[in-house]
């Protein structure tokens, strides 16, 4: 029945995620993104697989 109320669903932020707006959180950003270089240095595989 198209007249009957849809289920609410919930929709969640991936948890440790970066903001790609940047609203109000530059400075965490910041970090998680220096993490991202880190493990792109850190790792071959993980900077191949990155890369596609």
């Amino acid at each position: 029945d198209h007249n009957a109320v849809a289920e609410r669903l919930k929709f969640d932020v991936a948890l440790n995620s970066v903001d790609d707006q940047y609203k109000g959180c530059r400075e965490n950003m910041a970090k998680r993104v220096e993490y991202l270089k880190k493990e792109l240095r850190n790792s071959d595989a993980f900077n191949r697989a990155w890369k596609k």
